[in-house]
């Protein structure tokens, strides 16, 4: 399922909206046509006005709880359900066809709000996906050089960690967006030459996903902050000493369709938790991919500049050190990109 185009089909569509609402359990639902959003209740005979979603950016704010978030991560949060089936929910209850929302995107007032993001145009390439029955091979063999590593047991099974016998090698299986499965990536479980570490047992374009998107859309959306690192294992380590607000870009480089993306999660701050060694010209220059500063928002773009944090020539980052080391490297090293 294409999200952009799941997104496209319910903002500024409030009648819509009040069916997922609805079909979530809420009470007493308003359309203000003025302020263009809904207010509404958690229950029966509870304050009506207690909750607010916005038509145009689908967020959500609960007054009397500070919850928020967006409609999907609302979803998430009631059905206590994964981001792809938060997905099929909301299409469903708002009575869209799963097919249509497959095709090409067709933006509300013809694109304007994209127009202000740059390549608002471009479309996601179709990934290959295949059927999570071939993980099935892998699956509950979890890695000890993985926990060596800081990355948990829980973390192992919820990011479907698994291992191939034939090859030695620890699977991670990498997915789109909408959390379809579209390939396999293997670490070797043995040592050798750190270029020969990562071989793909089924291969995909990765610069076409995010690591993390699914499992950690909900707290992103959240707190609207999110930190980039190049690695599936800095995602994972993260989660492990609890902080789900990191996504793996899988490499140095942003690309484009890692950054459309990134700027649809409508985030207020982003830093780039890059390995130790990058050039700092090219961080600036990563940086500035996904800066946005329009009248409907303004993104804070940095990276980690950790000088005396991370040894010199370690080709590691701040989630290799652990917790204490990622709260001060996001805290007192990281600079400020302007646009």
């Amino acid at each position: 399922m294409d999200v952009n185009a799941l997104q496209s089909k319910l903002e500024n569509q409030p009648d819509k909206i009040i069916q997922i609402l609805e079909a979530l359990g809420f009470e007493n639902i308003r359309f203000n046509p003025q302020k263009n959003n809904l207010r509404f209740a958690r229950e029966e005979q509870r304050n009506p006005t207690s909750c607010l979603v916005d038509c145009a950016t689908l967020r959500f704010f609960v007054f009397s709880t500070n919850q928020k978030g967006n409609i999907f991560s609302l979803i998430m949060d009631v059905k206590r359900c994964s981001f792809p089936d938060a997905l099929k929910f909301a299409a469903i209850k708002a009575g869209l066809s799963l097919e249509e929302l497959n095709i090409k995107t067709r933006w509300p007032f013809g694109g304007f709000f994209l127009k202000l993001l740059p390549n608002y145009e471009e479309e996601m390439e179709e990934l290959e996906t295949y059927p999570e029955e071939i993980l099935e091979p892998y699956a509950n063999k979890f890695s000890i050089q993985f926990v060596k590593d800081g990355i948990s047991l829980r973390t192992q099974e919820k990011f479907g960690i698994g291992y191939d016998v034939d090859s030695n090698r620890i699977t991670i299986p990498e997915r789109a967006i909408d959390g379809s499965l579209v390939g396999i990536m293997g670490r070797a479980n043995y040592e050798c030459d750190h270029d020969k570490r990562w071989f793909p047992l089924i291969s995909c374009p990765r610069s076409k996903t995010l690591f993390g998107y699914g499992e950690n859309y909900r707290r992103i959306q959240e707190t609207q902050n999110l930190v980039l690192f190049e690695s599936e294992k800095a995602v994972q380590q993260c989660d492990s000493f609890g902080s789900n607000i990191a996504l793996a870009t899988c490499g140095c480089h942003v690309s484009e369709t890692q950054a459309k993306y990134i700027k649809r999660l409508l985030p207020k701050k982003i830093i780039l938790a890059y390995d130790e060694g990058l050039e700092e010209e090219h961080l600036v220059n990563e940086c500035k991919k996904l800066i946005v500063n329009n009248p409907i928002l303004k993104t804070k773009v940095g990276y980690v500049w950790p000088d005396g944090l991370i040894p010199e020539g370690s080709k590691k980052n701040v989630a290799d050190l652990g917790r204490e080391a990622y709260q001060e490297g996001l805290t007192k090293y990281v600079k400020w990109v302007e646009e």
